[in-house]
């Protein structure tokens, strides 16, 4: 019975995502696109995982400062929110590892090489604190003289020890991290912090506009009983993260997430699976590769920490890109959300904002390779195709992505038992013994088990039938044949 001629490939439980396109990888700039490379070569993982985060951490430099405009309404921050979707054991860790290490780096370089100027704008501050809580115990201090101090302070912004990352983060210290830094980056292996947001910690009660708003930078008031409203002009949060399928089962899922548009705001990422065939000998990533991904991260992160003004630049395309990219719009992108993206309109919509966005991201590095100005050199026709490149393979991603929403109960069911046969190496087992292995999970009785099975067979993951005990002992049952080819 387990004769592999006997048997036919299984249909998916789930969409198919094996027939996606790659990621375009040779469409990244130089220097993040050897990085990327050496990430998944080293990793022995798909190019994806590494070209995705590293494109979602890189925005973080060009937040509060850049942003693409098409037309004269419409301009996009350089802002990417990435969410990478893969099973335990894809190495997602050290593949975020690898991309998080010279921000962190930079940061700490940053604050030692600051030390003595924080402490001394920290300290200017308490003086003018103590100065203002002197007046006001004076009898004879007037309003103005008040009014006048409490400007200077006001004018005196709180200087503390800079951060780039944020990690595992509650929506109420996320506030005030953004206030003192004005911009985040969101980077973690795992996204269960976005639960933190869904009312994990507040009586179920959703906590997402700061999360929204942080991918355009719209204003947010936070008000509060015990202290001064906090007013963010224009925060900013480029968000890097992987997690496991469940996790996104449960966003994809949740009224909350889904009804606000935050599922809108993220480009996905389903990588490829080769455990089982990896190798452990895999080169490792050149030092060169290494270095020079330091090195460009610093100095993105130099210029927009030496840019110290509210009013972002803008960047444009030249005449003929902007050409390009108004015939993409009208012939291609609208009249795909009624076909290609019916399923994820929500996303589709946003789809040619993130063009945008890919533009100045790329075009900004492209500038830094070269030592030219961004806002005085314009977006041509090569980088355009290169983030349209990019934006495809994103957009076939969150078409899967979206799929994958109206994934049911029973099929849910059907890969715990799959998983379960994996595990234990199954090949044959009496349909009777099999449910006492796996009704533990969520089988309310033998006969819900028994139509997990029946779809089980439908799909061609396994064969049944009917066995008399051997001399009488045994009593007659069903005997489960497990397809080899899965």
């Amino acid at each position: 019975m387990n004769n592999e001629s006997m048997w036919v490939q299984p249909t998916p439980l789930r969409p198919d995502g094996t027939n996606l396109s790659k990621f375009p990888v040779k469409a990244l700039p130089p220097v993040i696109r050897d990085m990327a490379d050496a990430i998944a070569t080293t990793t022995s993982t798909d190019v994806a995982m590494a070209g995705t985060s590293i494109l979602a951490a890189a925005s973080y430099c060009f937040s509060g400062v850049y942003r693409m405009s098409a037309k004269r309404d419409h301009t996009e921050p350089i802002v990417l929110d990435a969410l990478t979707i893969a099973e335990p054991s894809f190495k997602k860790s050290p593949v975020i590892s690898m991309i998080k290490k010279p921000y962190n780096q930079f940061i700490y370089d940053w604050n030692n090489k600051n030390t003595q100027d924080i402490h001394r704008a920290q300290a200017e501050r308490k003086i003018l604190e103590s100065k203002l809580t002197a007046l006001e115990k004076k009898d004879d201090v007037t309003a103005e003289e008040i009014a006048e101090l409490k400007t200077k302070l006001r004018n005196t912004p709180s200087s503390n020890f800079r951060r780039i990352t944020v990690d595992d983060v509650t929506p109420e210290s996320l506030v005030n991290i953004l206030e003192e830094n004005g911009t985040l980056l969101m980077i973690s292996d795992e996204a269960g912090m976005l639960g933190n947001f869904s009312g994990r910690y507040s009586n179920n009660v959703p906590n997402l506009d700061l999360l929204l708003k942080s991918w355009n930078g719209e204003t947010y008031i936070s008000d509060r009983a015990s202290r001064d409203n906090i007013v963010l002009k224009k925060p900013y949060m480029s968000i890097c993260l992987a997690c496991q399928p469940f996790v996104f089962d449960g966003m994809i899922k949740n009224p909350a997430f889904r009804g606000s548009g935050l599922i809108a705001r993220f480009v996905y990422c389903f990588p490829v699976s080769n455990i089982g065939s990896r190798k452990y000998d895999t080169d490792s990533a050149p030092e060169e590769v290494l270095e020079n991904y330091r090195k460009l991260i610093y100095t993105l992160l130099e210029k927009k920490f030496s840019y110290h003004d509210d009013k972002e630049l803008y960047l444009h395309f030249d005449s003929k890109a902007y050409g390009y990219f108004v015939d993409y719009y009208n012939d291609y992108i609208e009249p795909m959300l009624v076909r290609e993206m019916a399923l994820c309109r929500d996303w589709g919509g946003k789809y040619h904002g993130l063009i945008l966005r890919l533009c100045g991201m790329i075009h900004c590095i492209k500038c830094a390779l070269n030592s030219s100005d961004p806002v005085k050199t314009c977006v041509d026709t090569g980088t355009l195709c290169n983030a349209i490149e990019i934006g495809e393979y994103f957009r076939e991603q969150a078409i899967y992505a979206y799929s994958l929403g109206d994934i049911d109960l029973g099929t849910i069911k059907a890969e715990r038992v799959l998983n379960k046969i994996r595990s234990k190496c199954i090949t044959e087992i009496r349909q009777n013994d099999l449910y006492k292995l796996c009704r533990c999970t969520q089988f309310k009785n033998a006969a819900d088990f028994a139509e997990t099975m029946d779809m089980l067979e439908e799909y061609n993951y396994i064969r049944r039938e009917k066995v008399e005990g051997a001399n009488g002992n045994n009593k007659s049952g069903i005997m489960v044949y497990v397809n080899p080819n899965i």
